[in-house]
């Protein structure tokens, strides 16, 4: 006799059909070598989410507002915690790094409200903060830590730029 969990997922299985997750991963994975270079930041961040959910759009900005809050914790914490010119750069950086998660949150309303055009030039607007930042931190010698959090920031912008423009 058949176990009542295994008859509900036949039921399931036959009104449903089944969805393998290699479809899925292959859809995502079409989307991501739109990306280029930052193919395996692409992967991350959809292997982060629900495989599922076919708004890539919108998962990509999630992904870039994420990694930009944690360069912003990074950010206030290494402006609290430094001394001398690094702490001023990371004063510069804090608010910078604020805005530009502002205007990713903006471009996620945007896309999620069908804006397209504005949702591009939200995360432009978030793009051209991130970099004030960066710029001002170039000559200094940093963590290999930090280095990579701020680099995964950059490329998941860039992801999330790409995909929006398709």
């Amino acid at each position: 006799m058949a176990s009542f969990g295994g008859i509900c997922f036949l039921l399931a299985c036959l009104l449903f059909g089944i969805s393998s997750v290699k479809g899925d991963e292959s859809s995502y994975r079409e989307v991501c070598n739109k990306t280029g270079d930052n193919y395996y930041f692409c992967i991350d961040c959809f292997e982060e989410h629900q495989r599922n959910d076919l708004d890539y759009g919108g998962i990509s900005i999630t992904c870039a507002r994420d990694s930009t809050f944690v360069a912003h914790k990074t950010a206030l914490d290494y402006s609290n915690n430094s001394t001398g010119r690094f702490q001023d750069v990371m004063k510069f950086c804090e608010p910078k790094l604020d805005l530009a998660a502002k205007y990713l949150e903006a471009s996620l309303r945007a896309w999620r409200e069908q804006r397209k055009e504005d949702t591009v030039e939200f995360i432009d607007f978030c793009s051209s903060n991130f970099a004030s930042c960066t710029k001002r931190i170039s000559g200094f010698n940093l963590s290999i830590g930090f280095i990579r959090e701020f680099g995964t920031v950059r490329a998941r912008i860039e992801v999330a730029d790409v995909i929006v423009s398709l």
